[in-house]
């Protein structure tokens, strides 16, 4: 018999309204397994004490790094399971910029910087201006377009997670937040301008919408998924969202990069696709000879 187990979001990593949407999320992907005859279990990893043996896939959402360290020693010791926590931990900010420059993936210039040192980051901006030729692409305050700073590890939980900066003040007293809050390390992220749109995909889901006030500048929708599924091959994503900026010309610029989102805007479609997503994974993982490793990998 096929056995699932599903692992719900630390809730650190699901504050508020996310851990609502996050929790209804895995529940409705558990009752679109079960209507396929699988047995489903879902829990917080904490109420997991060793690996499950005998578990043909465990879907994961954790995000925390002590969850994803524990996923990875049962991943090394022959479990499946999605998203790899090796990808889940490529989305933090201190590996995603890296990841995406590496893979070609058009993404913003960012600097990782310590909470607790100097705010000023003229040292920084002046290695980043040398690489590009001048620019410093935004980040510098002296020329007044100010920049956004980051928690460094996982991506936004709550609101004061992601701040606009564009003094020298408001850069000391959000370094001293993020601080108090333990992150000790921030992200100094170049301005995109233009329209910023959210998706979430999964295999061929794909799901979209702006957020804020959008001028509507002109841009390849079909770009736009192809965007996003380079992106995500790049950091070994299967369940994944993210958000990019169009500019006024049509550029996509990719902003950031999420394992396992809530999918709220879309939850029901979204669930019957991850569902479909897992049962041909199962299908695969229960015979290994009927697809090859480089389909397999473009499951």
């Amino acid at each position: 018999m096929k056995r699932l187990l599903g692992i719900y979001r630390e809730r650190e990593c699901s504050p508020g309204r996310h851990q609502s949407n996050d929790a209804v999320l895995l529940e409705r992907v558990a009752e679109r397994l079960r209507e396929r005859d699988v047995v489903v279990d879902l829990a917080a990893l904490d109420a997991v004490p060793t690996r499950p043996r005998d578990t043909t896939l465990i879907f994961s959402m954790c995000q925390g790094r002590t969850g994803l360290e524990r996923l990875a020693r049962w991943e090394r010791a022959g479990a499946l399971i999605v998203n790899s926590p090796k990808a889940a931990r490529t989305t933090y900010r201190d590996r995603l910029p890296d990841v995406m420059t590496r893979a070609g993936v058009p993404f913003p210039p960012t600097e990782l910087v310590a909470t607790n040192g100097d705010p000023r980051i003229d040292r920084a901006l002046r290695r980043r201006a040398k690489r590009d030729g001048g620019s410093v692409e935004g980040l510098a305050l002296h020329q007044c377009q100010g920049f956004w700073l980051k928690r460094g590890d996982v991506h936004a939980s709550v609101a004061a997670d992601v701040q606009w900066i564009d003094s020298h003040d408001q850069l000391a007293s959000a370094y001293a937040e993020f601080a108090s809050r333990g992150i000790s390390v921030a992200a100094v992220q170049a301005h995109r301008s233009g329209d910023e749109i959210k998706f979430y995909a999964v295999g061929d889901f794909f799901h979209w919408f702006y957020t804020g006030s959008p001028r509507r500048y002109a841009f390849d929708h079909a770009a736009l998924s192809r965007l996003a599924a380079r992106a995500a091959a790049a950091a070994g994503l299967a369940v994944f969202g993210g958000d990019v900026i169009v500019s006024p010309d049509g550029e996509l610029t990719i902003i950031d990069l999420n394992d396992w989102p809530s999918f709220a805007p879309c939850r029901e479609a979204a669930a019957e696709a991850i569902a479909d997503y897992l049962m041909r994974r199962v299908h695969v993982a229960w015979n290994p000879g009927l697809v090859s490793s480089a389909n397999e990998s473009a499951l």
